[in-house]
């Protein structure tokens, strides 16, 4: 999918993101027993629609997953992920095609507990527009 793959570059290719977690970038789910800290991305839906002038816009929301085993390192990989993302408009190179992101806007997040992994998780959710 384009989404997650353009997605998965902009954050592949943000040296604060890859600082703390290298490449452990995973779409819907960590490999059982991934080191943390790490990134999970998930797309929740995508819909298709046209823009103004006819061109075919597909609008995803996305959720991003910053995992890590402090509340502080969680919340410093969140900013990260944020800063990288955020209000973006770009153009990424995705299995040698050029994928354009309209914008990309950050909704909401909520800071949660993983007791039996002992993880804390930040769970950011966000609308991505990519025109086709």
């Amino acid at each position: 999918m384009k989404v997650g793959a353009a997605l998965m570059r902009i954050l592949i290719t943000n040296s604060d993101v890859t600082g703390m977690v290298s490449a452990r970038l995973y779409p819907e789910r960590a490999p059982e027993g991934a080191a943390a800290p790490f990134i999970v991305y998930s797309i929740v839906s995508n819909q298709p629609s046209d823009s103004k002038n006819g061109t075919p816009i597909d609008e995803a929301q996305v959720e991003v997953f910053s995992v890590a085993s402090t509340y502080a390192d969680t919340n410093k990989l969140a900013d990260f992920v944020r800063a990288a993302v955020d209000r973006q408009s770009t153009e990424v190179l995705v299995d040698s095609e050029l994928v354009k992101v309209e914008s990309i806007q950050y909704t909401n997040e909520v800071t949660e507990v993983d007791t039996d992994k002992n993880l804390y998780v930040a769970v950011q959710d966000y609308t991505i527009r990519i025109i086709r």
